[in-house]
C-alpha cells in the first residue's frame, strides 16, 4: 500500500476505497459467485485463473511461462479510456528491454530461449504493419508450428489484404480489443474464418455489463474462438480517465478495480447459466503479477543459478550457507571435499563461507554452526551493468544479451522454527499456515506463489 500511495502521491486522496465493512460485502459477493459457477470450471495456476478448461493455446503458454511479447511499437490509434500505458511512441521493436530492429536477431533469441509461443503486441501493431509482418514471417518460417504466435489489435486499420497477408505468413491467433472500436465487429470479422483463432481480448469495463452480456451470445455466433476479461488496473496513464467513473479500488501489489473483477466473474457465471459455449478466461490482476512474472524468472534463473543451489516454485534462486570459523576451516573443507570437488558445495577459505546444495542440509546441521538462506533473481539485460556475476547468451555475431543475478533479499538465519518450515518446503509439505515471524514471511514469499484472487482492501 506505501509502494502505490508513493506512486499516486496527493492523487492517491482521490481514490475510492473500500470501508472494512464494504470490502467484507465485496469480498462475500465474490465467494458466492464462485458458489455459483462452482464445478462447471477448472481453476489454474496457482488458482488465480479461471476458467483454464479450454484456454486458448496462446494463454497456456503464458501461464507455462513459455511466451515472449514483442511490443512492435509503442503508438495507438485508439483512444480507449482504460488503458494502461503511454501510446505516444513509435519506439523500436522491444521485449524485456531488448531491442530487436531485425526479425533475425529476433529468432535467435526465441532459439536460444526456447520459447513455445511469441505475441505482436503495441501500441497498434498494424501501424507498423510491414514490420509486424515480417516478425510473424521471420518466426514461423524458423520454426513452423513449434512456436505458435499470435497478434494484438484493435482492428481499426485490418483489411481483408493484411489478413490474407497475415494468413499466408502463418499467424495462429489474432486477438482483438474491441472496446476500441466501440464493442463493433465489423473488423474482427475479416479475421475469422481466415485466420485459425479469433479472440476478443478486452477489460472487464463495470458499466458495459449488459452489453457485455448480449456480445457474448453475438461473438459466439459469428465464430469466435476464445473471449478474454483484463481486471482493469489504475496506472498513472490512465488515472485521470479512471477517476471519472464511480469504481471502487483495492490497495494490493497494485491499486486494481474491484467492480472489474465482479464484472467478469459475473459474465462467466451469466455465460454458464445460459449455456452459451464461448470459452472466457479471466485474466486478474494477480495472476499477471505473481504467476506471469513468476514464470518469466523461471525461464532464466538456471542460467545463472550456480550447482549448488535450486530455483523455487516462484522463480528465485535459492542458496544455503554457513559461516565456518577460522579455527576449523580446514576441518570443515576436508569434510565438504567431496561435495566441493562434484560441484556440490563451494568453501571459501579466505571468509569462512560454505555454500552447499539442500542434499547436504542435513550434514550442515551436524556441524552445530548457523544456517542461513538468501535469494538471488535474474534478469535479461541487452548489456552488462557491471554490477553483478552474469552469463553472456551469443545470439549471433552482432548481437548478444545477459542474463544477471542479483540479490533479492538479506540472508535469513535459520532458527528453529523456519528450519523446520525449510524442512517441509524442501520435502513439498504444505507449509502455507500463517506465522507471525517476519522472515518466514520473506521466505514462504521467495518460495512460493501466493494461491487464489487478490483480497480487497
Amino acid at each position: 500500500m506505501l509502494r502505490n500511495q508513493e506512486e499516486y502521491q496527493v492523487k492517491y486522496n482521490y481514490l475510492k476505497f473500500p470501508s472494512p465493512d464494504e470490502a467484507a460485502t465485496a469480498m462475500l459477493e465474490r465467494q458466492q459467485i464462485l458458489e455459483a459457477i462452482g464445478d462447471r470450471v477448472e481453476w489454474g495456476f496457482h488458482k488465480s485463473k479461471v476458467d483454464v478448461k479450454k484456454l486458448s493455446r496462446g494463454c497456456q503458454l503464458c501461464g507455462e511461462g513459455q511466451w515472449s511479447c514483442l511490443f512492435i511499437n509503442n503508438l495507438c490509434n485508439g483512444k480507449c479510456f482504460y488503458c494502461p500505458t503511454q501510446q505516444n511512441d513509435l519506439a523500436r521493436p522491444e521485449t524485456n528491454t531488448l531491442i530487436f530492429d531485425e526479425p533475425e536477431s529476433y529468432v535467435e533469441y526465441i532459439r536460444q530461449f526456447g520459447f513455445k509461443g511469441v505475441s505482436i503486441s503495441g501500441g497498434e501493431p498494424l501501424i507498423s504493419f510491414d514490420k509486424s509482418l515480417a516478425f510473424v514471417k521471420a518466426v514461423k518460417e524458423a520454426f513452423g508450428d513449434e512456436v505458435y504466435v499470435w497478434l494484438y489489435t484493435n482492428g481499426i486499420l485490418l483489411t481483408p489484404e493484411k489478413v490474407e497477408a497475415f494468413k499466408l505468413a502463418g499467424l495462429n491467433e489474432m486477438r482483438f480489443d474491441i472496446g476500441a472500436t466501440e464493442y463493433k465487429t465489423d473488423q474482427l470479422q475479416l479475421a475469422v474464418g481466415k485466420i485459425p483463432v479469433v479472440t476478443v481480448e478486452i477489460p472487464a469495463v463495470p458499466q458495459e455489463e449488459d452489453l457485455l452480456k448480449a456480445k457474448i451470445r453475438e461473438l459466439k455466433d459469428l465464430g469466435v474462438s476464445h473471449l478474454n476479461f483484463h481486471q482493469m488496473r489504475l496506472t498513472p496513464y490512465n488515472f485521470n480517465q479512471l477517476v471519472e467513473h464511480d469504481y471502487t479500488y483495492t490497495h494490493g501489489e497494485k491499486v486494481t478495480v474491484i467492480d472489474s473483477e465482479l464484472t467478469a466473474l459475473r459474465l462467466i457465471q451469466y455465460s454458464l447459466d445460459e449455456g452459451i459455449d464461448l470459452p472466457i478466461n479471466y485474466c486478474a490482476f494477480v495472476y499477471k503479477n505473481r504467476h506471469q512474472k513468476s514464470a518469466n524468472r523461471q525461464k532464466h534463473a538456471h542460467i545463472v543459478a550456480y550447482p549448488w543451489e535450486n530455483v523455487t516454485t516462484n522463480g528465485f534462486i535459492r542458496n544455503l550457507f554457513t559461516k565456518v570459523p577460522a579455527d576449523k576451516k580446514s576441518e570443515i573443507e576436508a569434510v565438504f571435499a567431496p561435495e566441493i570437488a562434484a560441484g556440490k558445495a563451494s568453501f571459501s577459505a579466505r571468509s569462512g563461507r560454505l555454500d552447499f546444495h539442500v542434499e547436504q542440509l542435513e550434514k550442515a546441521r551436524q556441524l552445530g554452526l548457523p544456517v542461513y538462506v538468501e535469494y538471488h533473481v535474474s534478469h535479461i539485460f541487452p548489456q552488462a551493468t557491471g554490477l553483478n556475476d552474469l552469463e553472456t547468451i551469443y545470439l549471433n555475431d552482432e548481437k548478444e544479451v545477459v542474463v544477471e543475478r542479483r540479490a533479492a533479499c538479506l540472508p535469513v538465519e535459520l532458527n528453529e522454527l523456519r528450519m523446520s518450515v525449510m524442512d517441509a518446503i524442501l520435502d513439498k509439505r504444505e507449509t502455507y499456515a500463517e506465522v507471525e515471524d517476519a522472515e518466514l514471511q520473506h521466505i514462504m514469499t521467495y518460495e512460493f506463489i501466493p494461491e487464489g484472487l487478490g483480497d480487497y482492501f
